[in-house]
C-alpha cells in the first residue's frame, strides 16, 4: 500500500464541508496535516469552531485546525448565508473541548507548502479562496508547489446559485478565485457543473440514522436540516476525487473569474482547450462528470468507519 497523500483542506463549515471533512477524517489514504478556515458560510470563529467539533467527533482531535480571513480581500464586510443555519452545522449540538491553533491559516499554508517538499502537498479548498489568494500574494509561486489544488467553486457551463452567473464561493471573495485561478498551480475545479449531479436521496440521508454512530447521528441531523434547501454534496467532491478519481469526468480549459463589481461579479470565464479564441492556454481541468451513485456510496461507507 502506498504512503497516504498529505492534504491540508480549507474550508467554510458549512453542513456539506462537514462531510467532507469527515470523509478525508475517514480515509486512511489520507494524511490530513491541517485544516484551514474562512469566512464563507459562517463567519470565520464559527466556522473554525465549526471544524474543531467536526475533526473532535471523528475522533480526530490531533489534526490541527487554524483560523484565517475575516473577510474578503476587497469588500470590507464577509459574504456569508443562512443556508445552514445560524451555527453553520443546522443547529446539530457538536459538543467539543477544542480550540484553533494559534496561527493564521494563510501562515499555515505557506509554512506547510514550503516545509514539503514541491508536488508533495494537495491543497483542498471547498469555502471562498482567501486563505489560499493571500499566501499566493505573499509568497509569489507558493501554490505552484502544491501537489494539486482542488476548489470547490465557479459555475463554468451551468447557472449560478447566488446570481445569474456566479457560485457562492467564487462571489464571496471574487478577487481571490481570480488570484488562484491565474497562480499556476496543477488546478482542478469542482464547480456547480459537476456539484448538481452530486444528489443526496432522501434514503441516502435516512441510512446515516441508522448507523448507531456518534457521527452517523451528527450526519443525519445535519443534512436533514439542509437537504431541502440544497440537497447536494458540493464540498465532499474534491476529497471523493483523491479517493477515486474515476468517479469524475471532466475537460481541459482556459480559466479566469470576472473580479469586478457588477452583474457578473463571481463569474468563472471558461473555454474549453478546442476553442481557437480561448485568451491564453489551458490552465485548469474544469469537473462535469459524476457518478453519483458510486459517490453516495463511497461517503456513506467511509463515515460508517467512523465513531
Amino acid at each position: 500500500m502506498r504512503d497516504p497523500l498529505p492534504i491540508v483542506i480549507d474550508c467554510d463549515p458549512g453542513i456539506d464541508d462537514a462531510l467532507a471533512l469527515l470523509l478525508a477524517a475517514a480515509s486512511p489514504e489520507l494524511r490530513l496535516l491541517a485544516v484551514t478556515c474562512v469566512a464563507g458560510n459562517r463567519p470565520v470563529a464559527i466556522t473554525a469552531a465549526n471544524a474543531c467539533r467536526i475533526l473532535e467527533a471523528a475522533g480526530r482531535s490531533d489534526v490541527p485546525v487554524y483560523a484565517g480571513s475575516v473577510r474578503p480581500i476587497a469588500q470590507a464586510q464577509p459574504r456569508c448565508n443562512l443556508v445552514h443555519g445560524e451555527d453553520g452545522l443546522g443547529g446539530v449540538p457538536l459538543v467539543g473541548q477544542r480550540e484553533p491553533t494559534a496561527g493564521h491559516a494563510g501562515d499555515q499554508l505557506d509554512a506547510l507548502l514550503m516545509r514539503h517538499a514541491p508536488g508533495t502537498v494537495t491543497v483542498v479548498a471547498m469555502g471562498p479562496l482567501t486563505n489560499l489568494a493571500l499566501a499566493e500574494i505573499r509568497r509569489p509561486g507558493l501554490l505552484r508547489r502544491a501537489r494539486a489544488v482542488l476548489v470547490m467553486g465557479g459555475a463554468a457551463f451551468c447557472p449560478g446559485n447566488v446570481r445569474p452567473t456566479a457560485e457562492f464561493n467564487f462571489y464571496a471573495d471574487p478577487l481571490a478565485a481570480y488570484v488562484v485561478l491565474a497562480a499556476g498551480a496543477a488546478l482542478t475545479l469542482f464547480g456547480l457543473d459537476v456539484t448538481s449531479k452530486a444528489v443526496m436521496s432522501p434514503e441516502w440521508i435516512e441510512s446515516f440514522a441508522a448507523l448507531g454512530t456518534r457521527c452517523g447521528a451528527a450526519t443525519y441531523g445535519m443534512l436533514k436540516a439542509y437537504a431541502a434547501l440544497d440537497p447536494l454534496l458540493h464540498d465532499a467532491c474534491p476529497v471523493a476525487y483523491l479517493l477515486q478519481p474515476d468517479l469524475f469526468g471532466g475537460q481541459r480549459c482556459a480559466v479566469s473569474v470576472d473580479w469586478r463589481e457588477g452583474p457578473t461579479e463571481g463569474q468563472l470565464l471558461a473555454w474549453p482547450t478546442e476553442h481557437a479564441d480561448k485568451p491564453f492556454a489551458a490552465n485548469a481541468e474544469v469537473m462535469t462528470e459524476l457518478d453519483c451513485a458510486r459517490l453516495l456510496t463511497l461517503v456513506r461507507e467511509r463515515i460508517a468507519r467512523l465513531p
